[in-house]
């Protein structure tokens, strides 16, 4: 029997391994752009010195672990951890403003609402909401609250089993480049989401105009924004 439970793994880990190879073949630059969206968040992390910082630590692993399924094959989980990596993000960002709420979740006394989180009137990317932290690009907000919407929408339905979605799964350990294209498109949607969460809940208690770290990601990230190029001094003088 252990010898057949070790062929069995033995026999996952090359099918994983293949898929890996020919991951990096064809897909190596928009993972390389996932990494970096992921180094983006980390770079928040440093300045944030709150306890949401644990939720935050434990979104990165999440996505990180959607990294490695995807690169692997293990489609259905990597969506599963990238739709994780939105709520432990967006939960952290609600929790850090909702203290009482925060410690009956810590208690399992509670649960975290992802409608809630997106709610157009008291959600974290609410005009309400934007205007107490970052008031300057409370018309930017709806756009990535969208795009957070669309990467949880694509994600629940392979964690749901929807059958549209299970379609485009292979039966077993086996690459599939559209799959791939398809979680790269939502982990990128998600990530930016979530920068730009980080930069309006935590943009004024760093200073990010006098941090170069930040400033660089702000301004790579969102310096289509004239609210962030005039913070970061890119904007034209007249």
């Amino acid at each position: 029997m252990s010898s057949q439970i070790e062929d069995h793994l033995n026999g996952l880990k090359a099918a994983s391994e293949a898929c890996i190879e020919a991951t990096l073949r064809d897909h190596r630059a928009s993972l390389g752009e996932i990494h970096l969206l992921d180094e983006d968040v980390a770079a928040w992390l440093t300045k944030i010195t709150g306890p949401e910082r644990v939720q935050i630590s434990a979104a990165r692993r999440e996505l990180a672990l959607a990294e490695y399924s995807v690169a692997s094959g293990l489609y259905r989980q990597a969506f599963a951890s990238l739709r994780l990596f939105l709520e432990l993000s967006f939960a952290a960002v609600h929790f850090s403003v909702n203290e009482f709420e925060r410690r009956q979740w810590n208690a399992d006394r509670t649960d975290f609402s992802w409608s809630a989180a997106l709610d157009e009137d008291k959600g974290v990317l609410s005009a309400g909401f934007v205007v107490e932290f970052l008031p300057e690009v409370k018309s930017d907000a709806r756009v990535f609250a969208a795009a957070a919407a669309t990467c949880y929408r694509a994600c629940s339905q392979f964690v749901h089993g929807k059958a549209a979605a299970t379609r485009l799964l292979p039966d077993g350990i086996e690459y599939r480049a559209a799959v791939v294209e398809d979680w790269c498109a939502n982990a990128t949607l998600g990530g930016e989401a979530v920068l730009f969460l980080l930069m309006v809940r935590y943009c004024a208690d760093v200073t990010a105009e006098l941090d170069d770290s930040l400033s660089e990601i702000l301004a790579s990230r969102f310096g289509h924004l004239t609210a962030i190029r005039e913070l970061v001094g890119l904007a034209e003088e007249k």
